[in-house]
């Protein structure tokens, strides 16, 4: 013989079951949406469940008043990179070094644009107007992409070809003994590592934000952190 446990008065057993309620309501359109990726206009890759380039989604305020502007040639660095199989943060590394992401740069040896292209170099990649954005970075990215082929994937060499040529690499069989290249060479590999470790953390735990539409639906973004 046994004697019964108390019974549970109906207010605790009714705030449990709203609590699990309340809980599985919120976890639901989660688990059950698959998530789309997309690339914003920060060049920030973002999560979300509820289709693609969320325009209509409720901006979050900014935490500070003095956060840096969007930077509005990320979204053509990365559909160049794209297209051409490199790295977006290396694209990114080049272009700080080069021209510090002034698309009107002109160097003392002619070199022009965000990517620094030589005459020479734009003609030889079918860039017509250096000084435009979206021709100069394709340009940029394709010369990249060849001296990426041509020495094999060895990095140094691509970066110290990009600065001094590719003759010059195969004249030394290495990086050319010119102090500019070779602190070139340091200068975008430290940067490149630098971009690289950001996206890395960027990418391997994003935070959603839940945000109810208009419509009543639940959205799950990554938009806004």
């Amino acid at each position: 013989m046994y004697s019964s446990s108390p019974a549970r008065p109906k207010s605790i057993v009714l705030a449990v079951f709203r609590s699990v309620g309340f809980l599985v309501l919120l976890t639901a359109p989660a688990a059950a949406g698959s998530l789309h990726t997309y690339i914003n206009e920060r060049g920030i890759k973002v999560y979300t469940n509820i289709g693609v380039n969320r325009t209509d989604l409720p901006r979050q305020e900014t935490r500070s008043a003095t956060r840096a502007k969007p930077n509005p040639y990320l979204p053509l660095i990365h559909e160049s990179a794209q297209r051409y199989n490199l790295d977006a943060d290396l694209v990114k590394a080049v272009i700080q070094v080069e021209s510090s992401f002034n698309p009107r740069a002109v160097s003392s040896k002619g070199c022009m644009g965000l990517m620094q292209l030589h005459p020479d170099t734009a003609k030889r990649f079918g860039v017509r107007d250096a000084f435009d954005p979206a021709q100069n970075i394709q340009g940029g990215v394709q010369y990249l992409r060849f001296l990426t082929d041509h020495f094999n994937g060895k990095l140094p060499l691509v970066l110290a070809a990009y600065n001094a040529g590719e003759n010059a690499v195969k004249r030394y069989d290495g990086i050319p003994p010119y102090r500019e290249t070779q602190q070139y060479v340091r200068k975008v590999t430290t940067l490149y590592q630098s971009f690289k470790s950001l996206s890395d953390r960027a990418n391997s735990s994003p935070q959603l934000n839940r945000v109810v539409m208009p419509n009543g639906s639940v959205l799950f973004t990554t938009e806004g952190n």
